[in-house]
């Protein structure tokens, strides 16, 4: 037997069951994929879905964009920090003439006391001359 005649013998069989695999394979890349129908369903959950987080996404930037201003119109008229440097140099200068301020209140205080005792000392003596007379 010549393969020719192996394939005339089995071509009928084989056109006779070609249909029902076509449709076979047909059915199951069916169940494969998605139809049009679904495809459009999907496509316009994810389009809604996008639309509502566009949505959210532009309300956080103005929300964003507002609280922004807010805080540039806060912090205008804060000092900088050369500002803050400045006040901390004459912080310091004010420290200073108070130190200074402050030894000279002490030996004030020091000379008042040795015045004080002087004055005392010489009221005393006063007092004990008028008692003797």
């Amino acid at each position: 037997m010549d393969w020719v005649d192996v394939v005339k013998d089995w071509v009928w069989l084989a056109s006779a069951m070609s249909p029902f695999v076509a449709g076979a394979v047909l059915l199951w890349l069916r169940s494969q994929f998605a139809t049009k129908a679904e495809h459009q369903e999907a496509l316009t959950a994810v389009s809604k879905g996008l639309a509502d987080i566009r949505t959210h996404v532009d309300q956080r930037r103005s929300d964003t964009d507002e609280r922004l201003t807010r805080l540039e119109v806060a912090t205008e008229g804060l000092p900088t920090r050369k500002d803050l440097e400045q006040v901390g140099d004459r912080l310091a200068g004010v420290e200073r003439a108070s130190a200074v301020t402050a030894e000279a209140v002490r030996g004030t205080e020091r000379m008042m006391g040795r015045v004080e005792h002087t004055m005392n000392l010489l009221l005393q003596q006063k007092l004990n001359e008028e008692r003797a007379r």
